[in-house]
């Protein structure tokens, strides 16, 4: 049995480099998570990637199909109970959204509150317009308060339907947001006395 030298044990410390982890799933190197050590794949953390796969500061067409492409591939399957299981499957996931065009210049885009992702509580249309404009920037203040509205009016009904069916998962509430009406809600809750 080989012995280690200090040299490998001091690689084997060395901790994750998210930049260089980016600048590999931009060249779609599906073989990078291979050579990460043990302990540098305890800290990959697949969910943080996506986040900064898909903001890259690049013309229009580029920056959309990054940001579609990451959601496509990667963001909507992380969370699938058998996904989640596989950090190198969502390694590979991650590389597949990329159209391998070299390296890019990845953005940090900041987070809705908790309350407001997982759908405790109803946004202020004046804190999401405050985060759309961190998002687009050259966006004019009209379309960024039709944005912010149009996002409050949709969170408002989810939030609604997950506290009528909180066993629901986020996903099947975001899908019955989509066929669910407000007719649909004011007559439900006609039929169970709420009105």
């Amino acid at each position: 049995m080989a012995t280690k030298t200090p040299v490998d044990e001091k690689f084997e410390k060395v901790d994750f480099d998210l930049f260089d982890a980016l600048s590999a799933m931009d060249k779609k190197d599906y073989a990078y998570y291979d050579r990460l050590t043990e302990e540098q794949q305890k800290k990959f953390v697949p969910y943080m990637m996506t986040h900064w796969m898909s903001a890259i500061k690049a013309n229009a067409g580029l920056s959309s199909y990054y940001l579609m492409n990451t959601d496509y591939t990667a963001n909507k399957h992380l969370f699938n109970e058998y996904v989640q299981k596989h950090p190198k499957l969502q390694w590979l996931m991650l590389c597949a959204a990329s159209p391998g065009l070299g390296k890019q210049f990845h953005q940090w885009i900041p987070h809705l509150s908790g309350k407001i992702a997982q759908l405790k509580e109803s946004p202020k249309e004046k804190d999401i317009r405050d985060y759309f404009t961190k998002i687009y920037p050259k966006a004019s203040g009209a379309n960024l308060y039709a944005i912010s509205e149009e996002f409050v009016v949709s969170q408002k009904k989810k939030v609604y339907l997950a506290k009528e069916f909180p066993h629901l998962k986020i996903e099947d509430i975001e899908t019955l947001a989509a066929i669910t009406t407000d007719k649909d809600i004011a007559q439900y809750e006609k039929d169970h006395g709420n009105d």
